[in-house]
């Protein structure tokens, strides 16, 4: 007779549960509706509504003009020396940042002494300081009587000063400066998740250390390398500030183009055709690298 009544006693609260249950997961979805309404709209207002603008002006805006006027204008041989010296200095400056990066980032990553907080402390301070003011600093350190070129007519390693601004040596220079911390800060929280239990155990195994670092370290660390690569090759990608300056006019970028569109000949059409290319490309080129790099099958491989 007990286990009859607490059997229906359980009957009778099961629908109660339920119903619990019901109205806590359809407040949980209106308040995660609520929630998300706020971000889609800002990305929606600030990030989709300029590029529908954009692709709209690109084909005319509107106006008298044919609709793809502004992309056959970019097939001039003008526009493709541009685009390709701005696809060679992000592909370049990307290169060199890795190259740069990687023992910065190693050294931070698994080595533990004082030299590491001041290698963070310069790091940071890089990255708070304004691009404007950094692309200044290189004038003064690369220009004919800079301190680079003073201390190599000093030294007796040359007798004229270098042309080390003004050109697209200053260009390579200044960009791998500023883009060089973005590569560490992407490299540092992949190689810290890489458990060093694997390299103990295959240096037990027999294995030599540059062994265990091409096949196990380097592998693991793809996914770092490949993400602050795609963050560099982006931001050089579109550099403004550091070509304009530091290049005098010498190392005209597809970037400098749109301004030059805009200010000198007044054709927002074809400022608009050159800055979707620009977008376009990128985009294939990231989505491009990431299939080639195989950056998915690896964090497939470290999820299972």
């Amino acid at each position: 007779m007990v286990e009859i009544e607490a059997a229906a006693q359980i009957a009778r609260t099961l629908p109660r549960k339920r119903s619990v249950v019901t109205a806590w997961s359809r407040q949980r979805n209106r308040l995660t509706f609520w929630l998300m309404t706020a971000p889609m709209l800002s990305m929606a207002i600030l990030f989709i509504a300029p590029i529908l603008v954009l692709v709209w002006m690109s084909f005319g805006g509107g106006s008298d003009v044919a609709p793809f006027d502004g992309y056959k204008a970019l097939l001039q041989p003008v526009y493709l020396r541009l685009l390709g010296f701005t696809l060679q200095l992000a592909f370049l400056s990307t290169i060199i940042c890795a190259i740069l990066s990687y023992p910065i980032a190693y050294l931070m990553a698994n080595v533990r002494s004082q030299v590491n907080l001041w290698i963070a402390v310069a790091l940071f301070i890089s990255l708070w300081l304004s691009f404007l003011a950094r692309t200044f600093s290189w004038i003064i350190i690369l220009q004919r009587r800079g301190v680079v070129n003073n201390f190599l007519i000093s030294t007796g390693l040359t007798d004229q000063p270098f042309e080390l601004v003004y050109n697209k040596i200053g260009v390579y220079v200044g960009m791998i400066h500023i883009l060089l911390p973005f590569m560490v800060i992407t490299l540092i929280p992949a190689m810290k998740a890489i458990d060093p239990a694997y390299m103990r155990a295959a240096l037990s195994l027999g294995a030599s250390p540059a062994k265990v670092f091409r096949q196990i370290y380097l592998p693991l660390s793809l996914p770092g390398l490949v993400a602050g690569s795609m963050l560099v090759f982006t931001l050089a990608f579109g550099f403004f500030i550091t070509p304009a300056i530091l290049g005098g006019g010498r190392a005209p970028t597809i970037v400098l183009a749109i301004r030059d569109q805009i200010q000198q000949l007044g054709d927002l059409q074809l400022a608009a055709s050159t800055s979707m290319v620009l977008l376009v490309i990128c985009l294939a080129l990231l989505i491009a690298y990431d299939r080639v790099s195989g950056v998915d099958r690896l964090y497939d491989r470290g999820g299972r």
